[in-house]
């Protein structure tokens, strides 16, 4: 994430529109993935905080985490201008020690604590890149991931997908992976205009080193950002076109470096589909999440121009919502923000090809020293404040409800994220009674039509039907 994708996330705060809702059991949605990031939470906290903040994750229901697995966190000397003399696709040739720094030993912990737990992970093999593995060792400070080695970068990714490959003492297998944190913005590649072709040569080079390593593997390219904004960051239409040798009509152009281009042997596409709430204009290069069919028009012609396989499946692996508080620059107060995660998670369950919902942070940014415009210069897209208060969106996340207005009543859209096989809920219309148990699909989704406007929550039992909680209450809105 970006700062460029947190002032996105102020803008407009308008109602989701979209296409026609699929019902709860359509095959195409219901095996939807529920991903969850946080870095500093998962990552970088000390082992105690990291065994309770899974649990809590689990609580929440989440069955996927996206763990960015970054390159100066575990490479030796990363500040360094000259290249350590090791084997780098040796994933024994890291440090690994729990304490140890770089290395993979935090990394390691929670890969074991989360495997046993039961989540499925996808691992992002991402940078900061060492500074040695930068063009001319000028990847540092403000210039951070200039020029990345594409060579240097396959030889890392084999080494993670080698480390969780199952191979390796009593470390897990991960099969999920995708290649490198939003290369369409100037943070994570540098220079921008060259990102395109920068990009292309990772993904070639890192592509078949992981299925060497890893047999079982599953790679995922992309993972771009939503927004374009020169001069931070390309348009991510443009740097598809780019990247995958495409002219302005989405054919296949040979021209300069396109001219030895290699089909992508890839089997998923990720995207953070952050950005305003309300539709932008078709002219904006903007992925949002109500612009998202958008993409798949681009993969599909992408395909047909044989650049990567057809029908790529979509995977949003990480997005979330700004709240005001703490962050005073945004509009979207805490219920709205519970409201509008809601609303985004109908939005994306109607789109068969979306695989996944995300929520980016557990925990807000913390306040930032210095002048009163950097104070919440971080990411308050989380589902508790920096002091560990929930908010409103923590329950939201686990019992997500929409109530839409139809011509005659309203139709009820919700999950609950807790547990797993078919699940039971009550709902209640409000200044009602709790209606009789309704079942959900194996997923824990449902939908269902009542004769009458009102405002609806609704409560959640597992499997076993206990009692797991109650959802908020949500009003009946004009939503296509």
């Amino acid at each position: 994430m970006t700062r460029l994708t947190k002032a996105l996330l102020s803008t407009a705060v308008a109602l989701l529109c979209g296409a026609l809702l699929l019902p709860a059991g359509a095959a195409a949605s219901k095996r939807q993935w529920s991903v969850f990031e946080d870095h500093t939470a998962l990552v970088k906290s000390p082992q105690a905080e990291r065994i309770r903040r899974l649990d809590e994750v689990k609580d929440l229901g989440v069955d996927t985490l996206r763990i960015e697995v970054k390159w100066n966190e575990v490479a030796p000397n990363p500040g360094s201008k000259s290249r350590p003399n090791f084997d780098a696709s040796d994933p024994a040739a890291y440090a690994s020690h729990p304490e140890a720094y770089p290395g993979f030993g935090g990394y390691d912990d929670l890969m074991r604590r989360a495997r046993a737990l039961g989540f499925r992970i996808i691992i992002t093999i991402t940078g900061d890149a060492p500074r040695w593995a930068t063009e001319g060792g000028k990847g540092t400070g403000s210039n951070v991931n200039y020029r990345p080695s594409a060579s240097e970068f396959a030889q890392f990714a084999a080494a993670v997908a080698k480390r969780y490959s199952g191979d390796l003492g009593d470390l897990p297998a991960v099969f999920y992976f995708t290649l490198w944190n939003e290369p369409n913005h100037r943070q994570f590649i540098k220079p921008t205009r060259s990102a395109p072709v920068i990009y292309r040569k990772m993904v070639d080079a890192a592509i078949p080193k992981i299925r060497a390593a890893n047999k079982n593997a599953r790679i995922f390219i992309g993972e771009t950002a939503p927004v374009g904004r020169a001069p931070k960051a390309m348009g991510p239409k443009k740097f598809i076109r780019k990247w995958l040798c495409l002219n302005n009509r989405l054919r296949r152009t040979s021209k300069g470096s396109c001219r030895k281009f290699k089909r992508i042997d890839a089997d998923g596409y990720a995207h953070h589909p952050y950005g305003p709430v309300s539709r932008v204009p078709k002219k904006r290069d903007v992925l949002n999440m109500l612009a998202i069919r958008e993409l798949g028009r681009y993969l599909d012609r992408a395909a047909a121009a044989r650049r990567i396989p057809r029908r790529l499946p979509i995977y949003n692996t990480e997005f979330g919502l700004q709240s005001n508080p703490p962050d005073r620059a945004v509009s979207t107060s805490p219920i709205r923000q519970a409201q509008l995660i809601n609303e985004k998670e109908e939005y994306s369950y109607r789109y068969g090809r979306l695989k996944s919902y995300s929520q980016y942070l557990l925990f807000d940014d913390p306040p930032r020293k210095g002048p009163r415009s950097q104070r919440w210069s971080g990411f308050q897209t989380a589902l508790r404040f920096h002091t560990g208060r929930k908010k409103p969106a923590y329950n939201a996340f686990k019992f997500p409800i929409v109530v839409k207005k139809r011509r005659r009543g309203v139709l009820i859209w919700g999950r609950v994220r807790p547990g797993t096989g078919k699940r039971y809920v009550r709902i209640q219309r409000k200044g009602g009674s709790f209606g009789r148990r309704i079942k959900t699909n194996s997923r824990g989704y449902f939908t269902k039509k009542f004769g009458r406007t009102a405002s609806y929550r609704f409560r959640a039992y597992d499997s076993k039907r206990k009692r797991l909680g109650t959802s908020r209450t949500a009003r009946a809105a004009r939503l296509p």
